[in-house]
């Protein structure tokens, strides 16, 4: 048997030992690294489901949250006022899907609002253009 061994591998007998411890170093770090990379990919799917699950949370939360606002009486009226449910004396309106946007200088716009419109001069102002013309 070890003739047939020998004649298989031609290695001196020093080497034998060497190329076993070799072999088997090899498959011990094949091994070792399958198992670093199993563990990193756990390790990113932790990750990811926990993330999923923050996002699933807020989520869950906002829904608290809109639930709130649905058993609200104050919300419901003015629901309810939309439908022509409010009381007699509200006349219910109703813009069209179609219904062009207002122009910038309407009544009640922002514009309207903040600007104070022309500028008078001040008194002073208006004696010294009379003195010395302007």
């Amino acid at each position: 048997m070890r003739t047939w061994i020998s004649r298989m591998l031609p290695l001196p007998k020093g080497r034998v030992p060497r190329a076993l411890s070799l072999l088997l170093l090899l498959v011990f770090t094949v091994a070792f690294t399958r198992n670093v990379i199993s563990a990193v990919q756990a390790t990113l799917e932790v990750n990811r489901l926990r993330d999923e699950n923050a996002a699933l949370q807020a989520q869950a939360d906002a829904l608290a949250a809109e639930r709130v606002l649905l058993d609200d009486p104050a919300f419901l009226a003015l629901i309810a006022r939309g439908y022509s449910l409010g009381s007699t004396v509200e006349r219910p309106f109703a813009l069209a899907a179609n219904a062009p946007a207002l122009p910038d200088d309407a009544p009640g716009s922002a514009a309207r609002r903040v600007t104070t419109g022309a500028t008078t001069p001040s008194p002073i102002d208006v004696w010294l253009g009379v003195l010395f013309g302007s």
